[in-house]
């Protein structure tokens, strides 16, 4: 069976369809430091545009985004530390139902 995401690490370390603890011990990495940032692709989009990512910032709070295809349906939040963080990583990879609504998102637009 083809696996549906793929959790990337900064340092290019990968997981395919990482559990909701493989995903927090990510996030673990990206806490201590030892990485900037975790993304997760959902393979089965073979455009490579559905994917939700997220980094801490320097006052320890966390940057998630999401995006689901084209650049007008790419959006941020901030939330205050990793395990916020993480369960919105995790609703989005799981698709648990109202992850979307935990949070105050905004367009990313460039």
């Amino acid at each position: 069976m083809e696996a549906t995401h793929r959790a990337t690490l900064e340092s290019g370390e990968t997981i395919d369809d990482p559990s909701e603890d493989s995903l927090f011990l990510l996030f673990e990495d990206v806490e201590s430091g030892r990485c900037g940032y975790v993304i997760v692709d959902d393979l089965r989009d073979s455009s490579g545009h559905t994917y939700a990512q997220s980094s801490r910032n320097g006052d320890g709070t966390y940057l998630v985004e999401y995006r689901a295809g084209g650049a007008d349906r790419h959006f941020r939040t901030t939330v205050a530390d990793m395990r916020a963080a993480h369960a919105l990583m995790a609703g989005w990879a799981f698709d648990v139902q109202g992850w979307r609504e935990t949070a105050a998102w905004e367009p990313v637009t460039f």
